[in-house]
């Protein structure tokens, strides 16, 4: 590899290292893919990746709640579980409630 300080621009050779420092200094915090995409997780990996507790992505999947696979004792979870655990989490368990005004009541209550 020729280096840029032969070239007699010594601003230039300072700008080619900067560079060639950040470069490395953003690889070092690119977090490495995982050597198998179909690797089953442990819930802990999940709740690190999930911001959730453990326990909670055992207790849920262990009711039947959350998509895992199960082990003996063991849960775990593709990265398709996990997909669906987003999907999942970002659907309504249930309808909002209706806000009624003390108004509306008196007058169905006067209604009836």
């Amino acid at each position: 590899m020729e280096n840029e300080c032969d070239h007699g621009n010594g601003d230039g050779c300072a700008v080619a290292m900067a560079i060639r420092e950040l470069a490395a200094a953003v690889q070092a915090t690119v977090p490495e893919p995982p050597a198998d995409p179909d690797a089953l997780l442990t819930a802990e990996q999940v709740g690190e990746l999930l911001q959730l507790s453990p326990r909670t992505l055992k207790d849920q999947a262990a009711a039947g709640v959350l998509p895992h696979h199960r082990f003996g004792k063991h849960y775990r979870f593709t990265h398709a579980d996990v997909a669906e655990i987003v999907r999942l989490s970002a659907t309504p368990v249930k309808a909002p409630r209706r806000r009624v005004s003390v108004q509306d009541v008196a007058q169905d209550f006067r209604a009836a």
